[in-house]
């Protein structure tokens, strides 16, 4: 299963934001029968950071886009971090509800103050996410939707 971690990366804060959470679910998927096959999309990865240059950024706009698109077309899941408004985010999220995708949103303080339209495509929203008890939390949110993920995947003959 592809999760797809759609979330700004364009200050130092939100580096290490993304930098801390990923070292705590990854450490935690690790500790599940599902660590091989479960994997983290980070868009960031694949498409550059062209937000310090307009010129660049209007160039790259297209390619970008399509290049998340087909990111999250390949997912089977998006974990959206609310802070900050991002409307990058926002597209990534709403783009995954239309196409049927489970969305979940987390947060470092509070989902709540995420736009309504973003509450309302979202099955779970997970608030101060650094924390141990909210990383468990959304692990066990991750297990549920491995498995409906992998019941979809069975061969009716198989069952």
């Amino acid at each position: 299963m592809k999760i797809y971690f759609a979330h700004p990366s364009f200050d130092e804060l939100q580096r290490q934001f993304k930098k801390t959470f990923l070292d705590k679910i990854t450490s935690e998927l690790s500790k599940t029968r599902y660590n091989n096959d479960i994997s983290i999309i980070d868009p960031f990865k694949y498409a550059p950071d062209v937000e310090g240059s307009l010129e660049i950024k209007l160039e790259m706009a297209e390619a970008i886009k399509a290049e998340c698109i087909r990111l999250l077309s390949e997912s089977d899941l998006i974990i959206a971090l609310t802070d900050g408004n991002d409307t990058g985010t926002a597209f990534e999220a709403g783009y995954a509800y239309a196409v049927n995708k489970p969305v979940i949103l987390i947060s470092r303080e509070d989902c709540s103050t995420a736009n309504a339209m973003l509450l309302g495509a979202a099955k779970a929203a997970v608030n101060n996410i650094l924390d141990d008890e909210q990383i468990a939390r959304l692990i066990g949110l991750i297990k549920f939707f491995y498995g409906v993920w992998k019941a979809s995947r069975k061969n009716p003959q198989n069952n």
